[in-house]
Formats: C-alpha cells, structure tokens, sequence
C-alpha cells in the first residue's frame, strides 16, 4: 500500500505547499474563486489540445498555460470596472462559468469519452509519473522563490502591472497542477486549509504553516482512505480536508465559548 501511495503523496506535499502559499495572497486579495476559474481555464487548454490529437506533454502544458494567460488578461482588463461596485467575484465566477461550459461542449461535441470529464475534475493522482513530479517540483521552486521575492509587492500593491504578474505565476501552478489532480482538488488545496488556519491566527506566516500542517496530514489520511475503502484518492483528500475544516470551526466555536466571560447574578440580601 504504502508503494502505491507513495508517489501520489509527494504530488500532493508539493501541491500543498505552492497552493497554501498561493492562497494567502489569494484571500487578502479578495479573490476567492480565482484558483478555480483559472483552473478550469487551463483544463479547458488541454481539453482543446487533446481534441487536436496533441500527445507532447509540454506543448498541452503550454496550450493550457495560454488559456489561463488569456483568462488572466481579461480579468485584469475587467478589474477597473468591476471592483468600483465590488462585482470582482461575480466576474471570476462568470469566467468559470465559460470555461466550464465550453470544456463540457468539447467533449460532448467532439465525442471525447467520460475519461477526459473525470480527468478534467480530478485528474490522474493515483498514477502520477517521476517524470511530471520532478517537473512539479522544478517549475514550482522557481515560482515559489519569485513569490518570496516579490512577497512585498503582491501584499500591498494592486496595479495592473503586479496584478498580471501574479495571475501569470498563478495561472503557470494551476495549468501543471490540475494536469495531475483535477480542478476540484486544486481548488480544494488553496482554500480548505486555510479556511481553517484563519480562524485562529491573522499573520501571514502561521497561516501559511497551519494550512501546511492541515494539507499535508489530509492528503496522507486521504490517500490512505483511498486504498481501504476503493475511493479515488482525489475525492478522499478532499474530503478529509473538509472534516478537518468541519471539525475546525467546532473546535473554535468551543473556544469562544469557553472564552465568553461569566456574569454573576446579583442577588438583594
């Protein structure tokens, strides 16, 4: 078992750490459902290059990286007219919307099978190659020492040149990511994990650990899950990752109310 897992769970560590870091910035921005817009974006790239019968793993990564460059564009473009009246969500979710819509179109009007709207939902986890993890690992080191260096102007700029920057770094981890996990638990890493983490720190750094911590543990339970009960490990991490956040906010909700302070009755003697 632990053979089988083994290479799935060094697919999800990586994914895990690039996501968290990626999804405190996401949450500070107020753009919640970017991950999964863009993710859909670049499903909907390989999708079309599957169609066109491209088998080269790295000319589908680079026809869906440009699905998601366009999808960046747009919502950059967009951004000064929509954030005025605080629409910036709804825009994302109408761009997932269209990339869904279309990727369902493509498949059902080219009669592709249901492998590929599986594949597009929770990719290939179980049966990750060494080849495309040590692309992962590479790609994501390089863009996770970019967001180091550039932590600051991500955190307290929003011009139009840092907004592009970040969406194109974004959008390279999403467009590999999703070719090995799906869309679903690409999603699922960004936002579940600190879902949970903000409920009991604001800073930056422990939020990024506690997602880790939280991530990291779901994805060896899920997979471990998976095995047992003949899950696909996709399905079984995510929902691990939602007990955990389940089982965060009773815990917090315990906390608040052990914290509320008592008030004695005053009595007339």
């Amino acid at each position: 078992m632990i053979s089988l897992i083994f290479l799935p769970f060094l697919a999800c560590m990586v994914l895990v750490l690039i996501h968290v870091y990626f999804g405190v910035f996401v949450l500070r921005r107020g753009v919640l459902f970017i991950d999964l817009a863009l993710a859909q974006w670049a499903a909907l790239g390989y999708l079309v290059g599957r169609w066109a019968d491209i088998d080269n793993h790295y000319i589908l990564f680079l026809i869906g990286f440009s699905f998601t460059i366009v999808a960046s564009l747009i919502l950059t473009v967009l951004k000064p007219f929509y954030n005025k009246i605080n629409l910036q969500e709804a825009v994302i979710g109408v761009m997932y919307i269209i990339a869904t819509a279309t990727a369902t179109g493509v498949i059902s009007s080219t009669g592709m099978d249901g492998h590929h709207l599986r594949e597009m939902l929770a990719g290939h986890l179980l049966f990750i190659q060494p080849t495309e993890l040590i692309i992962a690992y590479g790609l994501y080191l390089g863009i996770g020492l970019l967001l180091i260096s550039l932590h600051r102007y991500f955190l307290t700029t929003s011009s139009q040149k840092w907004n592009i920057v970040f969406y194109i770094l974004f959008g390279a981890v999403v467009t590999s990511s999703v070719k090995m996990v799906g869309v679903l638990l690409v999603f699922s890493f960004l936002v579940i994990p600190l879902l949970s983490a903000v409920m009991f720190t604001n800073t930056f750094k422990h939020q990024v650990l506690i997602g880790w911590g939280i991530g990291i543990s779901a994805s060896l339970v899920g997979l471990f899950v998976s095995m047992i009960i003949d899950v696909p490990p996709s399905y079984c991490v995510m929902l691990i990752l939602s007990l955990i956040w389940g089982l965060s906010v009773i815990l917090k909700y315990l906390l608040s109310q052990k914290e509320r302070p008592t008030i004695k009755r005053i009595t007339n003697p």
